[in-house]
């Protein structure tokens, strides 16, 4: 498809109220797809799609804003504030977006612009577990709340079981808490992690009683 009748297409689009389309408009200028590079007139697009409730835009918004390393964020369009990274972030996640939800939870557990609390960081990390957009993202944080004890009781049990659903990545940390536990609680954790993956449609392997070989398998 021709570059310049593509994106009148998307321009149509977008004054027809298809919101994706501003989310795609933001790129097309952000990254000069087929057009000179223009960011003041991405980030008009990225607000604006933002503003009217689509999850990307306000997300990605929310990464300008913040300015880490972190999510395909895109850099230097506006100055740092983590207060407006923090609403972004929020609007995307009361939408049902985990990864924002997971962002939150950093705010809040590192104290980035609003008090330190370990409580509503692992309060977003529990409703992430439960959205519909990648709430897996929320095991590793679960895991270490609930073996810490941040903003929750510890419960080795219900921290072996987010470790368990981490596949491969929770082997080192599942072995660590083996040693402090029975191993009556190790199978109630693993058939915890086994009730989430049938609930959720998933699998993980536990590699429970199995040990890594050079060849990265597990046996």
């Amino acid at each position: 498809m021709d570059k310049a009748y593509g994106l009148t297409l998307l321009q149509e689009a977008w004054q027809l109220g298809v919101v994706d389309a501003g989310h795609i408009l933001f790129k097309v200028y952000f990254y000069g797809h087929g057009v000179r590079v223009n960011h003041p007139l991405a980030l008009a697009y990225l607000e604006a799609s933002a503003e009217k409730g689509y999850i990307r835009s306000q997300k990605n918004l929310a990464y300008a804003y913040r300015g880490n390393s972190q999510g395909p964020q895109p850099r230097g369009i506006v100055e740092l504030d983590i207060e407006k990274a923090r609403y972004w972030f929020t609007k995307a996640a009361e939408q049902g977006d985990a990864e924002s939800a997971t962002q939150l939870a950093q705010i809040y557990y590192k104290g980035l612009g609003v008090p330190k609390d370990d409580k509503v960081a692992f309060e977003w990390l529990k409703r992430a577990e439960n959205m519909p957009f990648e709430g897996r993202m929320s095991h590793s944080g679960l895991a270490m709340c609930y073996e810490q004890g941040i903003g929750t009781e510890v419960d080795l049990v219900q921290a072996y079981k987010y470790y368990d659903l981490q596949g491969t990545a929770g082997v080192p940390d599942k072995r660590r808490l083996e040693a402090q536990m029975t191993s009556e609680q190790v199978q109630q954790a693993i058939t915890l992690s086994r009730v989430w993956q049938e609930e959720n449609r998933a699998f993980f392997p536990s590699y429970y009683g199995l040990k890594h070989q050079p060849d990265g398998s597990y046996k």
